[in-house]
């Protein structure tokens, strides 16, 4: 149900829309912008390819047919053909059910609660409409604005300083953050 199609999801201010070959300069600007990654995984889609346009002509085959991940253009419902950023659902675990989710937005657009709604979105098409029971997000401690964002849509920090592979030299210390349908049904796995 997850990779059946990738929706449109509209939430009070922004958009998130399939990228089109359009995207490709506003792409190119957050991809290439190393503040943006600093808190992020080195591996990133929209960092695979050197070109924008080629990393949006091979987004749908190479993430969502070999169901690796649903990534989403971020636009404003005022700008709609703006890409602001990028937001993301990966790493399906269908027996449990469970998926991680993250996002990236261009630095202007920082500190304006766009994060926040983007977040609320992904995790209510995710649980609403796909029956994801623990949803998952990935931040790096210092990563204080996520963390925000996180607690605010009801994720909760259950797990700190667990090193992951993000494609540094060594080793990261993330915190895992959690979101659960039904917090009585328990945790770690379901």
């Amino acid at each position: 149900m997850v990779f059946d199609e990738l929706p449109r999801l509209v939430g009070e201010r922004v958009v998130l829309r399939e990228m089109v070959p359009s995207d490709a300069p506003a792409l190119e600007t957050l991809a290439s912008d190393d503040e943006i990654y600093r808190f992020e995984p080195t591996f990133l889609y929209e960092r695979k390819y050197p070109d924008a346009a080629e990393v949006i002509a091979r987004m749908h085959a190479e993430c969502f047919d070999t169901k690796e991940s649903l990534l989403w253009a971020v636009c404003l419902k005022d700008q709609p053909y703006e890409l602001v950023g990028i937001a993301e659902a990966y790493g399906l675990e269908p027996q449990k059910p469970k998926m991680s989710i993250g996002y990236r937005l261009r630095r202007q657009w920082w500190g304006q609660g766009i994060a926040t709604e983007v977040t609320g979105l992904v995790k209510g098409y995710l649980r609403n409409q796909c029956g994801m029971r623990t949803i998952t997000a990935h931040v790096l401690p210092e990563n204080i604005g996520s963390a925000r964002v996180l607690e605010k849509n009801g994720f909760r920090r259950l797990f700190t300083n667990i090193p992951e592979d993000w494609g540094w030299s060594k080793p990261l210390l993330v915190d895992k953050w959690v979101y659960k349908r039904r917090w009585d049904e328990g945790y770690p796995e379901d």
